[in-house]
């Protein structure tokens, strides 16, 4: 597969799992207190799944046969949804990790 062919699927696969998580009922154990000092206490190319679930705890996981995986992260105190976001839902700290384990992207979504 050539590299763009291969950027163009996970991306195509990143936005599926985010849809997913947005539009599903995330477990208590993916709240966090603040989806920014989230964001700074890991470091993308470097943290491993194993150093994000002691410091963040137990996220939401979408696995691919690629061996990629999405985790999702949502700021306490937001309404749990199922179908759409509330107006006072939180921010969302949406992890992607390589099929080795290690971080490659992150980002905070508004719901």
């Amino acid at each position: 597969m050539l590299p763009r062919q291969s950027s163009l699927l996970l991306h195509t696969w990143l936005v599926v799992a985010l849809c997913t998580a947005g539009c599903s009922t995330l477990p208590d154990t993916a709240d966090i207190p603040s989806a920014r000092n989230a964001h700074a206490a890991i470091t993308i190319g470097k943290s491993t799944k194993a150093d994000v679930e002691a410091a963040l705890g137990k996220a939401l996981v979408v696995g691919f046969d690629s061996g990629y995986e999405v985790w999702v992260y949502r700021e306490r105190g937001g309404d749990k949804f199922i179908f759409a976001p509330p107006a006072n839902a939180k921010p969302e700290l949406v992890l992607l990790f390589e099929p080795t384990g290690v971080l490659k992207k992150s980002r905070i979504r508004m719901p």
